[in-house]
């Protein structure tokens, strides 16, 4: 009964990374000099959330093969839904899809300062923390020593991540009583060596 047990646990593990397959474009950075920490992770992404936003972006122009093409009669309700709540979610689909195909985050540490800043799409902003503030450097999920169904949970969270956010944090730290997450697709060595400059730092 066991073996059967776990026979069926490692058909849903596959099943789950079926789930998270997507165009390879990983690469991770990680250099350090004697007054500078520089790190670097590309965004994840899977086919479902690349069809799924691709899709979305779609909503940007409704509004004008509405009025052009189908020649609807435009009317407040019309103006609110087409051009105003249609446009917001396409914008957003538009700016997530960008972030999949072409996204990448940086870590630097420089005069006192870990400074985090997003690249690849639009509407982002960087966003600076002290070093003397920054605490409990960690791992989020030790995702080489968890259960197999631990492991099925943490594939079906990330798919909703990859689709919902930037940012999937493998590694996090605590700053003035919130939990920051940095980077998203690194392998075990990797999230060892980003691990191991932080806490260096901190």
């Amino acid at each position: 009964m066991a073996n059967l047990k776990d026979t069926l646990l490692n058909l849903q593990y596959q099943y789950s990374r079926l789930f998270n397959l997507g165009l390879k474009r990983k690469k991770f950075e990680c250099v350090t000099t004697k007054d500078k920490l520089f790190a670097m992770n590309t965004s994840k992404n899977t086919f479902l959330s690349l069809l799924f936003t691709l899709f979305a972006c779609g909503l940007l122009f409704t509004g004008l093969i509405e009025v052009f093409i189908k020649k609807t009669e435009i009317t407040s309700a019309f103006v609110i839904v087409i051009f105003v709540i249609h446009f917001i979610v396409g914008l957003a689909a538009l700016r997530q899809f960008l972030w999949l195909i072409n996204g990448r985050q940086e870590l630097t540490i420089e005069n006192g300062t870990l400074t985090l800043t997003k690249k690849g799409t639009f509407l982002t902003r960087p966003k600076t923390y002290s070093l003397d503030l920054v605490s409990n450097v960690r791992q989020s999920v030790d995702e080489d020593n968890i259960p197999l169904f631990d492991k099925i949970v943490v594939n079906i969270r990330l798919t909703r991540k990859v689709l919902f956010s930037h940012i999937i944090g493998q590694v996090q730290f605590d700053y003035e009583g919130e939990t920051i997450k940095v980077f998203n697709d690194l392998d075990s060595a990797e999230r060892k060596q980003l691990l191991t400059e932080l806490t260096k730092w901190t």
